[in-house]
């Protein structure tokens, strides 16, 4: 028996003595956060050149907004006295697409509110670029966007975590409901990148603030917000603008009591009682009652994050503040989708629907009473032998830009043009144009039985910033290239290229603007982008030949 237990030791000491393999090794470094405490962080390297980088993920900036704090503002985060483990990043916050059946009594699910650090030089003081997912208000999260492509640049990214959906965004204009939520989350997550961002390398006085989709929107608010003074010195909006039609909630009152309700909190109206049937809540069930609900910022929140409409705050606006804003050619193919799918389920045979109908409704969901801007939309992109026909396919390119128009490009060009009249900083606005061999052309829900083509799809400008597909060699260049002009304006507030022109801001409501593609050029009248499908000699590969409309 004691040869037996000397033979175990002697096996023991010759696994421990054999090298483990430079791959096996997981090195870790530690930071001290002033005031805050240590963070516990590991290492990363950049895709096309294998810089090394420290990643530091999942580090709280909040307290967990549950029980009494949920739907509050967020509360800053304690310091803590143990080294806090940012190796890997923290849980998502709760969306209705995620279902955290079992787990509400195992770990707050709602300790969400993290933000991760990615930095090169901690003794430096580098630029920093702070990025707000989007995800339609209801989800999105750090995870899905790796850094691999913008740390082959010196700049320090920083991306947090917000609420969203019900738990972020519903409101009873009290104290314990507020609402924008979301707003006071990030607005603490950029209070502690002026704190903390010094420790990990950043610069604090040159902040960049960018954001895609929902994001952009956020981005733009927090622009014209009175809330945000001083916290960040320019904005990139990417698809997206507080100015659009559906940017902000017009009915938040009538969501609560449908919500309310559903939840089975008595008479639902506004008291102690009812706010605190909402608190005491699942996290599941809350996301089983608003399965069907939309969110979006309110205007008036009682903590004054948005206390006008964007209108009137664009025009009281007096902060100089360097704008870039654009939009993907076809930035409205999705909601041409979404409007194809209701359609079909409605109707199931569209041959007995016409182009105009089909055009009406696409126009109608933007609620225009005058139908001014409807009747001047279909005379500019139908002729009466298509309206008055069922060739959808022949109405194609029309849809595109009727529906990018609309949704995507008149509310960013609206934003952009009037900055410009402004004249606070300057506006550099961009069409990016390139089609790859990646789309998110029906995001994860596939696009096979679409007739037509995503084109260049909403959000597919981001495939070519965080590292989340497999790039060809063309795609791999388009990268190099939104690297170069993302942290160029981040850095130097000049976006710029190597294989490009020079680019210039916007001088006057027309432009010049610039087109991101194989190659950068300008082009000196923007509202050629109104038609730009139609006007494309190339539109027809839009069309899926084989594909019945």
């Amino acid at each position: 028996m004691r040869g037996l237990f000397v033979g175990f030791l002697l096996v023991i000491f010759v696994i421990n003595s054999i090298a483990v393999p430079a791959q096996w090794k997981r090195p870790t470094i530690t930071v001290d956060i002033k005031g805050q405490g240590s963070v516990l962080g590991n290492f990363g390297t950049t895709l096309w050149t294998n810089q090394k980088y420290m990643r530091f993920r999942g580090i709280p900036y909040a307290e967990a907004p549950s029980g009494n704090l949920r739907f509050k503002a967020p509360v800053a985060r304690q310091p803590w006295n143990q080294k806090f483990d940012a190796t890997k990043y923290g849980p998502h916050c709760p969306t209705k697409s995620y279902k955290h059946i079992g787990r509400d009594s195992i770990i707050d699910v709602e300790d969400c509110l993290h933000l991760s650090v990615f930095t090169k030089d901690l003794s430096a003081k580098r630029s920093v670029m702070f990025y707000l997912h989007g995800g339609g208000f209801y989800y999105g999260a750090a995870a899905d966007h790796p850094p691999r492509y913008l740390l082959e640049k010196d700049i320090v990214l920083v991306v947090p975590q917000y609420r969203v959906g019900a738990l972020g965004w519903l409101t009873t204009f009290t104290h314990d409901m507020p609402g924008n939520a979301p707003f006071m989350d990030i607005l603490l997550a950029l209070q502690w990148v002026q704190e903390h961002i010094s420790d990990f390398g950043g610069d604090p006085d040159n902040v960049t603030v960018f954001g895609q989709s929902a994001g952009a929107i956020i981005t733009s608010a927090l622009l014209l917000s009175p809330k945000s003074t001083g916290l960040f010195k320019r904005v990139i909006l990417q698809s997206g603008s507080i100015m659009g039609h559906s940017s902000i909630k017009k009915d938040p009152h009538r969501q609560f009591e449908r919500i309310c309700k559903a939840l089975d909190c008595g008479a639902c109206e506004i008291n102690n009682e009812v706010h605190r049937c909402l608190r005491e809540a699942t996290v599941d069930q809350i996301l089983e009652v608003t399965q069907k609900e939309s969110f979006r910022p309110v205007v008036n929140d009682i903590n004054g994050i948005i206390p006008e409409q964007p209108a009137e705050l664009l025009r009281k606006l007096n902060k100089s503040i360097s704008v870039m804003t654009g939009f993907t050619k076809d930035d409205g193919s999705f909601v041409l989708a979404k409007y194809y799918d209701k359609m079909k389920k409605v109707n199931g045979d569209l041959s007995t629907i016409t182009v105009r109908q089909f055009a009406d409704g696409i126009m109608n969901l933007v609620n225009d009473r005058t139908r001014l801007s409807n009747n001047l939309l279909t005379r500019l992109l139908f002729t009466p032998q298509i309206l008055n026909g069922t060739a959808h396919k022949e109405a194609l390119s029309a849809y595109f830009d009727l529906c990018t128009t609309i949704y995507m490009k008149s509310p960013i060009i609206a934003f952009a043009t009037q900055l410009i009249e402004k004249d606070l900083a300057d506006i550099y606005l961009y069409s990016f144009d390139y089609e790859g061999q990646n789309t998110r052309f029906g995001y994860d829900l596939g696009n096979e039985h679409y007739p037509f083509n995503g084109g260049v799809h909403h959000s597919n400008d981001n495939i070519y910033l965080f590292s989340t597909h497999s790039l060809n060699d063309n795609d791999t260049r388009m990268a190099q290239k939104m690297v170069e002009l993302w942290t160029s304006f981040a850095i130097d507030g000049i976006p710029s290229s190597s294989e490009g022109p020079s680019i210039l801001p916007m001088s006057s409501p027309s432009g010049p603007y610039f087109h991101i593609n194989n190659e950068i050029t300008i082009s000196n009248d923007v509202l050629d982008e109104l038609t730009s499908t139609l006007d494309d000699p190339d539109n027809n590969k839009l069309d899926r030949i084989n594909r019945e409309f």
